[in-house]
């Protein structure tokens, strides 16, 4: 492969205190070096010219669902395929495949396939990363849209059997810690490796705390689908927001969390802080179905609901996530980049490989004009898609 002089840009480097102008040399689908303003290139680098935009790791959405809820299995590959290139125009380079709480039936057989789609790779924009298991071991009474049909105590002889089959692609998985057997799970999850996420929960301080200690690491979608935060009774927010131990994603798409609740907890979280779109795509290639089990959606315009008006997931993208942080919460450029980019990367233990723009690392990247707008997507060291 070619190696390619990214010159005259601004390094908008998550792991730095500002942005500076500089250079990328790109060879091998990875970052080979960092440039100075005035460093040349090497004369078998093909050069190009950003004109002074910023440059930042690709973009990774530990929650994404597209029109992966309203398909069975055979379905997987092309939905996949078309979240896949639409993801890059607005400046993802992976993601995480993200699942309902689907029945017994279902489950493990969905998983096998969909970890042979993910893992086979190919996909022509950005990359799913992995799976991301949202239940189907969730609290009943915060089932939010989740199908209730698909939600159930923890069994470890079915849970066994599906980590096994999806074992090298599932990433991530969002538990209530209440449920029966959850501390099982818990220790089934630190066996394999997979990052244990708190969600869908109405779990008290206690239980929460217990979790913690059995391995928790992550909260989903900080203040949706969980017991509100009261000042006697904190909950799993609250814990959240004062434990260390813990990252939290949030939907800043300005519906399911307002941008005041997303300034307060932005301001308690600082680095803690995880950005996601939880983005539901009924449209793409689901050939119109508009239920994935909890009745069907309608989206709004900013998100999607559910007949009763409950909210059913955003329609929010990455780049808007990010803009939108800036101006609820008051967020630098780097301190909205690394919400997400490297934050989501450490999260997952791929920091070394995403979400960074150190040398050795893919060369994932997104371009960035005025107001953050994503003007070209680069992954694997080649633009893959230009404004």
């Amino acid at each position: 492969m070619e190696r390619v002089c990214l010159r005259n840009l601004l390094l908008l480097d998550p792991e730095a205190g500002a942005a500076h102008p500089g250079g990328l040399l790109l060879r091998d689908g990875r970052i080979e070096a960092r440039l100075t303003p005035d460093q040349p290139g090497p004369g078998d680098a093909r050069p190009v010219d950003l004109g002074g935009r910023g440059v930042a790791p690709g973009f990774l959405d530990l929650h994404f669902h597209g029109s992966l809820p309203f398909h069975d299995a055979v379905g997987f590959s092309a939905s996949l395929s078309a979240s896949s290139l639409e993801l890059v125009r607005h400046g993802t380079t992976g993601f995480l495949a993200t699942t309902v709480a689907w029945d017994r039936e279902a489950l493990a057989s969905r998983v096998t396939a969909l970890a042979d789609v993910v893992t086979r790779g190919g996909h022509a924009g950005a990359a799913p990363i992995g799976i991301h298991l949202e239940g189907p071991w969730l609290a009943s009474s915060a089932a939010g849209a989740q199908p209730a049909a698909g939600i159930r105590d923890y069994d470890p002889g079915e849970g066994r059997e599906v980590l096994a089959r999806g074992r090298g692609a599932i990433r991530m998985l969002t538990l209530a810690p209440e449920v029966a057997g959850a501390a099982a799970l818990l220790e089934d999850l630190a066996r394999e490796g997979v990052l244990a996420a708190l969600g869908h929960s109405r779990a008290d301080v206690a239980t929460v705390e217990a979790a913690i200690e059995r391995g928790a690491r992550h909260v989903t979608h900080l203040f949706n689908a969980m017991g509100p935060l009261h000042h006697r009774a904190p909950g799993l927010v609250g814990v959240a927001l004062a434990d260390e131990r813990l990252t939290c994603d949030l939907i800043c798409d300005g519906a399911h969390v307002h941008p005041t609740v997303v300034r307060a907890a932005a301001r308690a979280l600082g680095a803690r802080l995880v950005l996601i779109t939880d983005r539901i795509e009924p449209e793409a290639g689901s050939g119109g179905a508009s239920s994935f089990g909890s009745g069907p959606v309608r989206n709004d315009g900013v998100a999607l609901r559910l007949p009763d008006g409950r909210l059913a997931g955003s329609c929010v993208t990455m780049d808007l996530a990010l803009r939108n942080a800036r101006r609820f919460a008051g967020l630098s450029l780097l301190e909205a980049v690394a919400a997400c980019t490297l934050r989501p990367a450490r999260a997952l233990g791929i920091e070394r490989e995403r979400g960074t723009l150190r040398p050795g690392a893919r060369a994932d990247l997104v371009v960035l004009g005025e107001d953050a707008a994503v003007q070209a997507t680069w992954i694997g060291g080649r633009q893959i898609w230009c404004q």
